[in-house]
């Protein structure tokens, strides 16, 4: 059944406009070209407030006009909006079970391709089921098999990759091209992270001057014993043997930087921050 109005053509509001254009011109023109002096301040807030009060009484009457004039609509409304109203209760229901129907299909086909993905899954937990799945693949419109195949050919992928991996990233920086990988599964980002630690290897070691490892605990052996001449002349120091200060800036990790530290106090050289 098809919803039918029967009402006459609307026929357009009667108003003297015409006489209120007029009315309107003439005051308006008064004030085209005004010009008010500091002194005519209160004067000129006067004229605001009357072409305020002016428009004010014409939208006024308009307001009134529009509200009339939309009663029978408003009126029709409300009917339309309770008819429609009695058609939303059992669409709410009927939508509810669609939506419970494509979840729990969803859980279904979900749980399937977790069981290829624990059956086919040849890298142990180096990768998981969550981050490989593709939401797409839990759509109804996608075929089971299609979602399955598709599943077994990332796996495949992803297989090929990691070994390329293995096979061209040096073992320094291997466990963490593989762990940037497994975020992405993106083989050509995983390449390039080992250019990446590379270079920042190679900035931290130039910024040290490569520091080389030394023993925290050297082993000195004990000064020989020399029978002392109580009548020999005093020995003249030597200007060499004199403590020194000099100030450096050092540049690198602050493990590197606590490797100097020690350095410096294994061998007797006293070091203090300068803020």
């Amino acid at each position: 059944m098809e919803l039918q109005v029967t009402t006459q053509a609307l026929e357009p509001i009667k108003a003297n406009l015409e006489d209120i254009r007029q009315y309107v011109h003439n005051i308006t023109v008064r004030y085209h070209n005004v010009q008010y002096s500091d002194e005519d301040m209160k004067t000129a807030k006067a004229d605001r407030a009357d072409l305020r009060h002016l428009k004010e009484d014409i939208e006024s009457k308009r307001r009134e006009v529009k509200k009339l004039w939309n009663a029978p609509y408003t009126a029709f409304e409300n009917e339309i909006k309770a008819i429609t109203a009695l058609i939303d209760e059992p669409v709410a229901l009927i939508d509810g079970q669609i939506k419970d129907y494509e979840a729990r299909k969803k859980e279904e086909r979900k749980n399937s391709l977790r069981a290829v993905f624990n059956k086919w899954n040849t890298l142990g937990a180096l990768i998981n089921f969550d981050d490989v799945l593709q939401e797409e693949w839990l759509k109804l419109s996608v075929k089971e098999s299609k979602a399955h195949g598709e599943l077994l050919g990332k796996l495949e992928q992803i297989s090929k990759d990691i070994a390329a991996l293995e096979a061209s990233i040096e073992p320094e920086y291997r466990t963490e091209c593989l762990a940037a990988y497994c975020k992405t599964f993106n083989l050509a980002d995983a390449m390039a992270r080992q250019m990446y630690l590379k270079t920042e290897k190679a900035k931290q070691e130039a910024a040290l001057g490569v520091v080389e490892a030394l023993p925290k605990n050297p082993v000195h052996n004990a000064p020989e014993e020399i029978e002392e001449d109580l009548f020999a002349e005093p020995a003249k120091p030597d200007p060499t043997n004199y403590p020194e200060t000099r100030r450096f800036i050092l540049t690198g990790t602050a493990a590197q930087i606590d490797e100097v530290r020690r350095f410096a106090s294994e061998r007797g050289v006293k070091m203090r921050e300068i803020f």
